[in-house]
């Protein structure tokens, strides 16, 4: 991908949660996610239960709750994190869905805290 989409991308986020945050006077979306880290062994887990050509992960966007917040594995506390977007990746065969538990990980370094 080319560097300056690269950034354009992302100072459409910051510009999307900048205004989200003028709508929403909670301020709930002041510290939203900008990033979430997994590191190399999780992903080649993942991978390793997919087809080597039809392969790959699926990444979908969700939002911490009081029920999934405690499951993250970040120094940022399970409360703090409410509200924050997260992606969940999934190991899919030719973008399949799967209702696989060992295939379905969250749980990433989130940013902020963990930038």
């Amino acid at each position: 991908m080319d560097l300056e989409k690269f950034k354009k991308l992302k100072a459409n986020y910051d510009k999307l949660m900048e205004l989200a945050n003028r709508a929403v006077p909670s301020g709930e979306f002041a510290n939203q996610s900008k990033s979430v880290w997994f590191d190399r062994q999780s992903i080649e887990k993942l991978l390793a239960q997919t087809d080597e050509k039809t392969g790959g992960l699926k990444i979908f966007f969700g939002v911490y709750d009081e029920s999934t917040a405690a499951d993250i594995q970040s120094s940022r506390p399970g409360k703090e994190s409410i509200g924050k977007l997260t992606v969940i990746l999934t190991a899919s065969d030719e973008n399949k869905s799967t209702d696989l538990p060992d295939r379905i990980m969250n749980g990433g370094k989130t940013c902020p805290p963990d930038c």
